[in-house]
């Protein structure tokens, strides 16, 4: 058996023997949830869901449609204070936060799914290294660099980055923005090494 599996082992057995709170907090994949269009506000709504054993609230995210930078992915701060100590706080009770997202999903439109071959991905840069392996920081494992745009007939993204533990990326998700001419895409690749390796969502707005 080779050095590397069988540091993988060890590192699994390891795992199994460590009290139930401490074994909670594993890896986990991310994915994104598009909620829609709020077209008065020209905001298109999204989350960021955190599939790992912290259990940490989804990050909400909206892009501004009518802004200077339409493309920029603002990060939503308000609905994540602790009511007691008025401080951000992404590992408090959901209660709350579902309620105020509800109220946010009332208003929105849904974007209209679109098949994936109205998008693909132009690679522009490809690096490949190394990263340090999380069962030993004095092993390696493969890592590749990417430079990329993701384009839709006449529309397409910013420049994109993306580090990847497996090679290549994958459109998972495209979108219609109703009453404009936006395109929304998710890419999908290998993002977090960590265990067996799980997969991120980035979100991506096309314009022309």
């Amino acid at each position: 058996m080779s050095k590397p599996i069988l540091k993988i082992i060890f590192g699994a057995l390891f795992l199994s023997c460590l009290p139930l709170t401490v074994y909670a907090t594993v890896g986990g994949p991310q994915h994104i949830e598009v909620l829609g269009l709020d077209r008065k506000a020209q905001k298109v709504y999204l989350m960021r869901h955190f599939e790992d054993g912290r259990g940490r609230l989804p990050q909400l995210y909206y892009y501004q449609l009518n802004s200077a930078n339409p493309t920029k992915l603002i990060q939503v701060h308000s609905l994540y204070l602790n009511p007691k100590t008025k401080l951000i706080d992404y590992d408090q009770e959901s209660t709350q936060f579902d309620r105020e997202i509800k109220k946010i999903q009332k208003r929105l439109l849904s974007l209209q799914p679109v098949h994936n071959r109205n998008a693909h991905i132009q690679i522009l840069t490809t690096k490949k290294g190394t990263a340090e392996a999380w069962y030993d920081p004095q092993e390696s494992i493969d890592k590749w660099s990417y430079q990329y745009r993701v384009k839709s007939f006449h529309l397409k993204s910013t420049l994109q980055t993306a580090n990847t533990y497996k090679q290549g990326l994958n459109i998972s998700k495209v979108y219609k923005v109703p009453h404009s001419n936006n395109v929304l895409v998710t890419v999908k690749y290998l993002g977090i090494p960590f265990e067996t390796g799980y997969s991120i969502e980035d979100p991506i707005l096309l314009t022309k």
